[in-house]
């Protein structure tokens, strides 16, 4: 039985390759197997570990085969109900596979059985064919992004928010699959006409998003959505609800900012739901604050039942122009999962030392952000806990963003850069 399910499930993750497209699996980083575990949680509302998806992958040796569970979630995250029905209508994602148990002999072809002199000639031309044939097809395909136009307008403040987007695509191939992906996310794309100019999409959340114009896999141009939250907002999910509260619904009070439990029951928030996740957002436009000259001052605390998330998983992520830091908290037992993003490089515990982003969230958690010289450093409870090369970043802040495994709370948070306080928000304020 496993030797029939193999192709299945090779076929299975070849095609979501091709949906991501994010090039050859082979190269993939943690930091791409932990996006693609986020959307994958995303549509689906089930975890799959960033190990479990390694191990599919063949990046970590497993010889058993995978649960029904993930077989199941990642046939929904391509759209089908479950395995099953995959096995019923994918069969066409199937000829690749069960083509490649017959295989030619090479030695068997004409030219290899000629004599030395024959087969050089006959290798030199093939090569010189497919090396016009390559660099033709190359010149074809490669499309110059200055016969493209692409921008965009908001047509409110704050969220939810549409977006209209103007673009110019007609000097794209008449047989040219036209997108706008609306930030890093390649599965939140919409095809569009080349022969149209305007498109619309809702931002939910708020913060700063890269748009792009996709012609064919390419992106010809891409620009920032600025979308900010006005205040204090919240988006909290469990299973198959979610619900977004703005900054006059976000409760301020009893000392801190947090979600009272009567209002998620009252909008059909199960608060034993395992699966449940609370955010806050606050985005801005901060002027001149930088990343290369940032001090972030904030108190919070993981308020989920520990019966049903042990780790009280907390992440607090900077949301920069075009890139994102994530500092991650839990309690000490669990700092092996930990994830930090670091720009563009993803640190996993699984080879770092995370132990001191381990924390009690019995307590109020004080957390410190700043940085120096090149250097991004983090503190916790007044102790240095992490240090992150800036790699001279200079991006423009624009916000933080608390994700809560269940539920949490905040009590202040002060931004500010060495000769201004660009925030200093407290609960003494209302």
């Amino acid at each position: 039985m496993e030797d029939e399910t193999k192709p299945h499930i090779e076929a299975l993750l070849k095609s979501i390759e091709d949906s991501l497209q994010w090039g050859a699996s082979s190269k993939w980083s943690t930091y791409d197997f932990e996006k693609l575990a986020n959307l994958i949680h995303e549509k689906t509302r089930v975890i799959i570990s960033v190990n479990t998806l390694k191990r599919l992958w063949g990046r970590i040796k497993y010889e058993s085969n995978p649960s029904d569970t993930t077989l199941n979630t990642l046939a929904q995250f391509l759209g089908y109900t479950d395995f099953r029905d995959y096995l019923g209508k994918g069969k066409s994602n199937l000829n690749w596979v069960e083509k490649s148990p017959i295989k030619p002999s090479w030695l068997q072809w004409p030219p290899f059985k000629s004599k030395p002199s024959i087969i050089f000639v006959s290798g030199a031309i093939f090569m010189l064919i497919t090396l016009i044939v390559l660099s033709y097809t190359s010149a074809d395909t490669k499309l110059n992004p200055d016969d493209f136009y692409f921008n965009s307008r908001k047509v409110t403040m704050g969220v939810p928010n549409s977006v209209v987007f103007e673009y110019q695509a007609k000097n794209a191939p008449e047989d040219a699959k036209v997108e706008i992906q609306q930030s890093w996310d390649v599965n939140n794309r919409q095809t569009v006409s080349r022969e149209d100019s305007l498109a619309t999409a809702i931002y939910y959340e708020p913060g700063y998003f890269k748009a792009r114009l996709v012609v064919d896999g390419q992106t010809l141009k891409e620009h920032g959505v600025f979308i900010p939250s006005q205040g204090w907002n919240a988006e909290v999910e469990a299973q198959e609800t979610k619900i977004y509260l703005k900054d006059s619904t976000v409760s301020k009070s009893n000392g801190k900012i947090w979600i009272e439990p009567q209002l998620l029951k009252e909008r059909g928030i199960d608060l034993n739901s395992s699966s449940l996740k609370t955010s806050f957002f606050y985005v801005d436009e901060f002027r001149d604050l930088h990343v290369d000259d940032l001090s972030i001052e904030t108190e919070l605390r993981n308020t989920v039942d520990t019966s049903l998330n042990g780790c009280q998983n907390t992440d607090i992520i900077l949301l920069l122009e075009g890139e994102a830091v994530k500092i991650p908290l839990s309690t000490i037992g669990c700092i092996s999962e930990l994830t930090v993003w670091n720009f563009d490089e993803a640190l996993s515990g699984k080879n770092n030392d995370f132990s001191k982003l381990g924390v009690n969230f019995d307590k109020w958690v004080k957390l410190g952000i700043s940085t120096k010289n090149d250097r991004l450093f983090v503190y916790i409870n007044d102790k240095k806990a992490l240090e992150l090369p800036l790699k001279r970043k200079v991006n423009k802040l624009y916000g933080l963003i608390y994700r809560f495994a269940g539920t949490g709370e905040i009590k202040s948070l002060v931004l500010k850069n060495s000769e201004n306080t660009f925030l200093d928000w407290s609960i003494n304020q209302y």
